[in-house]
């Protein structure tokens, strides 16, 4: 814990890196200024020639006795008053423009005084230096340094405790009794704040495929963004690994959903840069209103996550606001769900739909088959998975719809097969528990072999997310069902936290491009781009792709000139239910 000194190599080095105007729009690295300055024992600020802040470790918010610290863009005298022995303000002099550069002395240094959000005045030695090229002033380097020693290695201990240690910001402890202490002093009526959670979108990916030192790196670039997004009283902090809050001081609903857009359009247009990679992070935000009202600090932070995951599941760079009574009407309706899905395979009324996927290349030859699950209601009406799927995953009941299904399928094929043909191919979709259930392939594999069911026809379709976060027991899964004869397709390719080089991992046959980019091909060239190029990296490894949601004939011709293998959709056939076979139908009753 050394003494902070402005002639520290890595310090220097960052400021010749540093040309006036990217001083002036406060462009300082924030890995060259966290070498710099994140160890020291002293609080430091940067400023630029007119005294408007760059830069503050996090020593200052110790110093300061607040939460936030300095912000980027404040004036200095603003955000951080010193006194004299008798109680005046002490001006820095912080001003290029009012006195000639020549005029202002390399460095000074004197005693003040801190007024600390608790009232208490705390005696601190002060350092300026002016930051000089050739004759020409760029700025200012502030250090504040408590006059015991004892004091500032106290100082900085109590700080280690309560703060991340790789962005500096308050860690989930410290943000969580901080959001308490809101709460308590939030009591009039009209004191109103807004909690925000913030999930980096693209981390896993970075640290997984370029390594933790890139992961640490991203990290700390968005948490430099983002701290520039605050304003006086907003509070920080990272509460996860790839997660941040945000409490946005006295804010109305309408200020937060124009401070979310403005947050997500700043991180939308980042790009992230590591060697010779570029990645363009983005972020999913879960926001929960702060009141009176409001319940515990814990609880309001996981409802803010629950709002949070809710944005990731609709894709990236979306923002879901929380409210209490749409959530537990939701989870009253998943549980009626719940019940009604362990009735429906009890009472054998889960059916099995099917649609098919065509080859373009050979005049829409049916190629095989997708099997749907559906639901058929007491009152005899077709019930979409979009109704009940949700409840059977949240609440770990979807091993058992994918069982089912797995169980139906192989029998109706083998009645394919005893009818007097050899039988459609079929694609089979596996959510990402049963794939990470150890247990499942074996189960597969011994329905495979009873139903007597050749496994070529079988193909089984696996999400790009769901393979992602089960990469390992994925892998086991597709090996040992590939060594049998099974094909497999990689779905919603596109629409995950996908990568190349996860796709280099997993042996697919088919690649399914997500079917948002399909939808509007004809309209929009971006979309048009990206399915072009996802079939052309295919091709380049060997794999067909199958394009979802192509419902005209326009967009079916332009997918075929693209050179797209297969396609699906309303433009070729909706689902429809299995067809009967004669001979006696299989049983549905789960076992």
């Amino acid at each position: 814990m050394a003494e902070f000194n402005p002639e520290n190599a890595d310090f220097k080095r960052l400021l010749d890196q540093a040309d006036t105007a990217s001083l002036s729009q406060g462009h300082l690295s924030p890995l060259a200024a966290e070498v710099a300055l994140g160890e020291v024992a002293d609080g430091v600020v940067v400023t630029d020639r007119r005294g408007q802040i760059l830069y503050s470790n996090p020593l200052v918010s110790e110093l300061c006795g607040n939460l936030v610290g300095l912000l980027p863009g404040q004036y200095l005298a603003d955000g951080l008053p010193l006194y004299d022995d008798c109680g005046q303000l002490i001006d820095l002099g912080l001003d290029a423009d009012r006195e000639a550069s020549e005029q202002l002395p390399c460095r000074r240094e004197f005693g003040a005084s801190i007024r600390r959000e608790d009232d208490e005045f705390l005696d601190i030695n002060v350092q300026v230096h002016t930051l000089r090229k050739t004759t020409h002033t760029e700025g200012f380097v502030v250090i504040l340094r408590h006059t015991s020693n004892a004091r500032r290695i106290s100082s900085r201990l109590s700080w280690q405790s309560s703060h991340d240690t790789l962005t500096r910001l308050p860690n989930r402890q410290f943000f969580e009794h901080a959001l308490q202490k809101v709460l308590v002093e939030s009591t009039g009526p009209k004191q109103h704040h807004i909690l925000l959670y913030l999930d980096v979108y693209q981390f896993k990916v970075v640290n997984d495929t370029l390594g933790y030192s890139a992961g640490d790196a991203l990290l700390l670039a968005l948490a430099q963004i983002l701290t520039r997004s605050l304003s006086p009283g907003d509070l920080l902090g990272r509460v996860g690994s790839d997660e941040f809050a945000l409490l946005l001081r006295d804010c109305t609903l309408e200020e937060a959903r124009r401070i979310v857009t403005r947050l997500r359009e700043t991180v939308n247009g980042f790009v992230f840069r590591w060697d010779d990679s570029e990645t363009r992070p983005a972020l999913s935000i879960g926001a929960v209103s702060v009141d009176s009202h409001a319940p515990p600090a814990s609880q309001l932070l996981a409802s803010a996550n629950d709002a949070s995951c809710a944005a990731r599941d609709q894709g990236r760079n979306r923002v879901k606001f929380f409210s209490d009574s749409r959530k537990a009407l939701e989870k009253r309706r998943e549980s009626t769900w719940l019940a009604e899905i362990h009735a429906a395979i009890r009472e054998d009324r889960l059916l099995l739909y099917r649609q098919p996927v065509v080859s373009l290349q050979e005049k829409n030859r049916i190629h095989h088959y997708e099997v749907l699950v559906r639901m058929q209601g007491r009152d005899g009406d077709i019930i979409s998975p979009g109704l009940f799927l949700p409840a059977a995953e949240r609440y770990g009941m979807i091993d058992e719809v994918d069982r089912w299904v797995i169980r139906n399928i192989f029998r109706y094929m083998a009645l394919e097969q005893s009818s007097g043909g050899s039988g459609f191919h079929y694609a089979i979709n596996i959510s990402g528990i049963s794939l990470g259930d150890e247990l499942f392939a074996g189960f597969v594999l011994r329905e495979l072999t009873e139903a007597g069911v050749a496994p070529s026809r079988v193909q089984f379709e696996i999400t790009e997310t769901s393979a992602i976060n089960n990469l390992d027991r994925a892998l086991v899964f597709i090996h040992k069902l590939r060594a049998a004869g099974c094909s497999f397709a990689l779905d919603d390719f596109g629409r995950g936290a996908s990568s190349l080089a996860y796709l280099r991992q997993l042996p697919v046959d088919y690649l399914k491009i997500d079917g948002s980019f399909v939808r509007n091909m004809l309209d929009d060239e971006i979309d048009s781009a990206m399915v072009s190029t996802v079939d052309h990296l295919a091709k380049r490894m060997g794999i067909s792709t199958i394009a979802e949601f192509a419902e005209t004939p326009e967009l079916l011709e332009k997918l075929r000139l693209m050179g797209v293998d297969f396609a699906q959709g309303f433009g070729i056939a909706a689902a429809s239910c299995l067809p009967e076979i004669s001979g006696p139908r299989p049983s549905t009753t789960a076992t």
